[in-house]
């Protein structure tokens, strides 16, 4: 038996458009049961989205997308995301922060603030005034300070001429970030399974080294089956491949907020879902 789950999508707490209470109602409206907010590299969304979730009855679970790397620092560079996920006790009882992934969340978010604060510095000063024309931004620390899509809004929105001047310019976050991003998909999952996760290898199609994305598959729990990125024959194929090899597999829309959703077209296994609530 399936249960109606979407078990990926983002805020706009790193690369999506929501509000982590928009992001629960808009689910709960389409009768979806079990919800993740899994946003990249960080929690940050997981306590408002789990108090919206309680108000409107439906079961979130707090999640992370965790970036990895294969071929790090070479020319063969690729990301891999391996889904975190765990029972939904965790969203509310502060034991998230305690963990390795959350101590590498607050990294992160400095890493992207000094980034950020560090091109705006380089910008001449009538460039500058445009984005910042208070100088706010460098007195803004954690989530007041814009993530992701918001900076990228912030910026194409105040001054287009330097818009495409960060587009290429940010990529610095992950290139040279080898103390947060270098690690390998398998490290992520080991980090994941300590801090008492289930690990699920996020939309596995788009990956163009194929063979290193079959050991990564391996070696993680459960495989990513349904989302926005994938054809019917696609996950299909996903699908047969997690139940011979006897893996857990999620159904997901892996949605951003910047098209028009898609609803997972099956819900996920009771069996994995029993197995996330459940925790390590």
């Amino acid at each position: 038996m399936n249960v109606p789950t979407d078990l990926h999508g983002h805020t706009r707490l790193s690369d999506g458009r929501a509000e982590p209470e928009d992001y629960v109602a808009f689910r709960a409206e389409l009768g979806l049961e079990v919800i993740a907010v899994s946003d990249h590299d960080t929690f940050a969304a997981v306590p408002r989205a789990a108090v919206a979730a309680r108000q409107l009855g439906v079961t979130l679970v707090p999640a992370m997308e965790v970036t990895s790397f294969i071929h790090f620092g070479t020319p063969r560079a690729e990301q891999i995301h391996i889904l975190a996920y765990f029972p939904a006790e965790r969203a509310l009882d502060g034991t998230l922060g305690t963990t390795a992934l959350g101590a590498r969340a607050v990294a992160v978010s400095r890493r992207w603030r000094e980034l950020c604060l560090a091109w705006l510095t380089a910008l001449p000063e009538e460039q500058r005034y445009f984005i910042d024309p208070d100088a706010s931004l460098a007195s803004k620390h954690g989530t007041e300070f814009p993530q992701l899509q918001d900076f990228l809004n912030l910026v194409f929105d105040r001054n287009r001429v330097v818009y495409q001047d960060f587009i290429r310019y940010h990529l610095q976050f992950w290139n040279d970030g080898a103390d947060l991003f270098s690690w390998t998909p398998e490290q992520a999952i080991e980090c994941i399974r300590a801090d008492g996760g289930l690990d699920v290898v996020a939309h596995p199609i788009r990956v163009r080294d194929k063979a290193r994305m079959e050991r990564v598959i391996d070696a993680a729990s459960g495989i990513e089956v349904y989302t926005s990125r994938h054809r019917h024959d696609v996950a299909a194929r996903f699908r047969a491949q997690a139940e011979e090899l006897r893996k857990h597999w999620t159904a997901s829309a892996d949605d951003h907020g910047h098209t028009t959703y898609l609803r997972p077209p099956e819900g996920t296994p009771r069996r994995t879902v029993d197995r996330i609530l459940a925790g390590a």
